[in-house]
């Protein structure tokens, strides 16, 4: 047994010597039958075709994407970036590259509705709105300054200092400037007009004319009123001319004075028609009719107005329907519309304006 196990030590280092020598045979022989001999096939063709991703003729001068150049996993936006480096071109950060941010639309209307609350004056609801007391009248055709008004009325506000004017028939945008003391430039100016050039502009298009005045009304210092005050009547009905003045006007309806033209109510007189509601309203003068529609909601409703051969124009208000159309002639006592209560108003009547070459004028010293 001794003799066994020394002999069986002594064979141990031979065998690790045979194992070391065989290795470093092997490495000898690879490398040089590796130098010596040639394992590329001259006489076969490139390998094309193929769909697996790995199999193929690979040129040398093939781009190679490393983790340097282009990530394993890239995010779905980041594909360009990504692309740009392969390329080779360089690669704005996130916040160089220009975005088009669209701008939000801003409409401006010309005026706003306001119904009137609790409390309320003319006074107040100008202030509130930031403008001028006279802008709000100028707007509300009815509304005087002082009065109680009714909860839930509705009146204009205008945007701004300016006035409200529906373009009529063969009017020009500087003549309407000119009327209110305005240049075209500040009409077109202002955006909430729409208007793109000072040429297009189409009749009954509302406008907001910035910073206009309406030209001083000629109020009499002693008014123009009859003795029996607000129970004096038109003398004849629409349908007959009736008197003239020597103004060339007449009576457009029969009725009470219910309002009078002056500082508190300063466009023009109210006629009540109370009890004609419906009745025939006729001109005053004859002449063209330079606008005929409106708004039933708002201010004068559906009004009618008549320019005369001598540059006087009549304005009548709060018909129910109007009785004619822009650009018609019409004689003097021509039925133009029916009395209503459109628009701002509180009972049946008309409101009848006079302006005489741009001037607004009481209206009873132009009638007979």
């Amino acid at each position: 047994m001794r003799v066994y196990a020394l002999s069986r030590s002594r064979r141990r280092p031979l065998l690790h010597a045979l194992i070391l020598g065989l290795i470093v045979f092997g490495v000898l022989a690879s490398f040089t039958i590796s130098k010596n001999v040639s394992f590329q096939s001259h006489g076969g063709a490139p390998i094309t075709g193929l769909s697996l991703p790995s199999v193929g003729a690979v040129s040398s001068e093939a781009t190679v994407l490393t983790t340097d150049v282009l990530p394993d996993t890239v995010r779905r936006e980041e594909v360009g970036d990504a692309l740009l480096a392969l390329a080779g071109q360089a690669v704005l950060p996130n916040a160089a590259v220009p975005q088009a941010v669209e701008a939000p639309a801003v409409v401006t209307e010309p005026y706003d509705l306001y119904a009137v609350q609790s409390g309320d004056s003319a006074s107040a609801i100008a202030a509130r709105a930031g403008i001028d007391l006279q802008y709000l009248l100028w707007a509300n055709a009815d509304l005087r300054d002082g009065e109680l008004l009714s909860i839930g009325q509705l009146l204009i506000v205008p945007a701004g200092n300016g006035l409200l004017h529906d373009v009529r028939f063969g009017e020009s945008l500087s003549m309407i400037a000119d009327r209110y003391g305005v240049t075209v430039d500040d009409i077109v100016g202002w955006t909430g007009n729409g208007i793109v050039s000072a040429d297009q502009v189409v009749e009954d298009q509302l406008l907001f004319v910035p910073g206009g005045v309406l030209r001083a009304a000629i109020i009499p210092e002693e008014p123009l009123l009859p003795a029996d005050d607000v129970f004096v009547a038109a003398p004849a009905p629409p349908v007959d001319a009736g008197p003239v003045s020597s103004l060339g006007l007449s009576w457009p309806a029969y009725g009470p004075i219910s309002s009078y033209m002056g500082p508190s109510h300063p466009l023009g007189i109210d006629i009540d028609l109370y009890n004609n509601v419906g009745s025939a309203i006729g001109a005053a003068t004859s002449g063209t009719v330079m606008f005929a529609g409106g708004n039933p909601c708002c201010s004068y409703g559906l009004y009618v107005v008549v320019l005369s051969p001598t540059g006087v124009e009549t304005l009548y208000a709060h018909f129910s329907s109007v009785a004619v159309s822009v650009g018609q002639q019409v004689v003097q006592g021509e039925t133009v519309g029916m009395a209503g209560c459109t628009g701002y108003c509180t009972g049946t009547h008309l409101h009848f304006e006079v302006i005489d070459n741009g001037v607004r004028v009481n209206p009873l010293g132009y009638l007979p």
